[in-house]
């Protein structure tokens, strides 16, 4: 599939004075069916944050009556605690947290970092003028808490705005050549984008009333999506139902700027292909004849001792917590399918390396048997096998508790023994068997040999088992070429949420 990355997107803005079109703007206007699908995203993504918000504040107000030893403190604090939940909602609302824009999930991760940064400095600020005091430690712990509950129940929100079909906004897009074509399929294949393609604006090089779009799917053989030719640029109006309009390439703009902006759509949109190029955290920048994307050069890959330290610390008290759950889950497979609950896997490590790799045993002992028999005797299950290497359902997992592990992934949880050991990192591209490597090309290998392999990554919490193999391969891409402290910490926050979900789990 072409790939066109979506968070490259910038929006076009008028150069300066009156805008362009603004009496066609006024004249189309928005359709009131827009405008009550933003207010009702925004109404969601803001009750989250109310509801982790106050959350955030009852928490840090119960840990620092523990830690004070002062039965009475809370009821002292709400008056403080009531502020504090205003005033991290004040600044989240600010920074356009609410905003229905087209932003990515790592994007927004930053603004709620910056959010409760900016609340705990105005936060400390209000409460100090009163003097130092033991409440006074309820705002830096807001400040740990709310970040993280915040992306939660953000992605909770957005699952069900994505399942309600209120997530994404119509969209037009310019032109009906091939990079116009590609684009509508990224769009209709990937629906978390946030941008629904209803058609497309003809710039002067089609003659057909309708375009078919083909659209490789991720689950199910592919289909092929009609769009319409909504109508042309000098011709059409965004009152048809389209909140955004893209064009999918800076070649494709037209000659008079102003052709777009009197299409009326809320906002307008320029692809940019940076290829190889680093993409998360480009800044805009403006000169007095240009208009230019900073890259941030090359993956900072942060201190590899900051993130030796970083597994070390949170891999040993995941494997303290999670400890008593594992040792249940061993005796469940014992009792379900007699021999050992625990099995070493080998995987390819970094520098082609290979690792053996702890899980717990979600399959029958004689599961490879068990799946020969069945692709020898299914053409279908044979060529899912091929394209994904799992199976929907697959003959050798154990009846409920390998089913339940593997929907949870909790049959990993003792590859946190791995990250200690320094076979793997928390956060990386999945360890894949030799024969997964395979499927891919040298280049790719190459590129993924060259960082240690991860309990969690950024396909764990997207695609995973949803993905084929050229999703696996952007997604992995992305995250190597874009490696960061911030990214980290964003995949370890999203990785509960995408379990509980069990997104693509099987």
């Amino acid at each position: 599939m072409p790939h066109v990355d979506a968070r490259l997107a910038r929006t076009l803005s008028p150069a300066g004075g009156k805008p362009f079109g603004v009496g066609e703007w006024r004249r189309g206007g928005l359709p009131e069916k827009g405008t009550r699908r933003r207010r009702i995203v925004a109404a969601v993504l803001f009750a989250g944050d109310i509801v982790s918000g106050t959350l955030a504040v009852v928490a840090a107000a119960v840990i620092v009556t523990v830690a004070a030893g002062q039965t009475n403190l809370i009821g002292r604090m709400q008056t403080q605690m009531w502020l504090l939940l205003l005033l991290l909602l004040g600044i989240n609302c600010s920074l356009g947290l609410y905003r229905s824009n087209i932003r990515s999930p790592m994007e927004r991760f930053r603004l709620r970092a910056t959010a409760t940064l900016l609340f705990v400095f105005a936060g400390m600020l209000m409460w100090i003028r009163e003097g130092p005091s033991v409440e006074l430690a309820i705002v830096p712990v807001i400040g740990m808490i709310a970040p993280v509950l915040g992306l939660w129940t953000e992605h909770l929100a957005g699952a069900l705005l994505v399942k309600s079909g209120l997530h994404r906004a119509p969209t037009a897009i310019v032109g009906t050549g091939a990079s116009s074509r590609a684009l509508a399929r990224l769009l209709l294949n990937r629906p978390a984008c946030g941008l629904h393609p209803i058609g497309f604006i003809d710039d002067g090089t089609c003659s057909d009333d309708v375009v078919d779009v083909f659209v490789p799917r991720q689950d199910a053989d592919s289909i092929s999506a009609v769009l319409p030719v909504l109508g042309t640029l000098d011709g059409w109006c965004a009152d048809a139902g389209a909140e955004v309009v893209i064009v999918p390439d800076c070649e494709d703009l037209p000659r008079d700027a102003a052709a777009l902006y009197r299409l009326g759509a809320r906002q307008v949109l320029v692809i940019t292909r940076l290829g190889e190029f680093p993409t998360f955290g480009l800044q805009v920048r403006n000169a007095d004849c240009f208009v230019a994307l900073e890259l941030n050069g090359q993956p900072s890959d942060y201190s590899k001792e900051l993130k030796r330290g970083i597994d070390l610390v949170l891999a040993l008290a995941l494997l303290l917590l999670t400890a008593p759950i594992i040792g249940l889950l061993a005796l469940t497979i014992k009792l379900a399918d007699p021999g050992p609950a625990f099995y070493g896997q080998w995987r390819v490590g970094r520098y082609g390396r290979p690792i053996r790799i702890l899980k717990l045993r979600t399959m029958y002992r004689d599961a490879e048997e068990r799946l020969e028999r069945v692709l020898v005797s299914d053409p279908e299950l044979r060529k899912q096998w091929q394209r994904h290497f799992k199976l929907v359902r697959d003959p050798r997992i154990l009846p409920h508790v390998g089913s339940l592990m593997r929907r949870t992934s909790l049959d990993e949880l003792p590859q946190l023994w791995n990250v200690i050991r320094g076979d793997m990192s928390l956060v990386g591209p999945r360890p894949f068997p030799s024969y997964h490597m395979d499927a891919f090309d040298p280049q790719f290998k190459a590129l993924r040999a060259s960082v240690p392999p991860g309990l969690t990554g950024l396909w764990q919490i997207s695609s995973r088992s949803n993905g084929d193999l050229d999703v696996q391969r952007a997604e992995d891409c992305l995250y190597i070429k874009n490696r960061s402290l911030w990214l980290d910490l964003y995949i370890l926050m999203a990785t509960l949420p995408a379990v509980v979900r069990a997104m693509g789990a099987k």
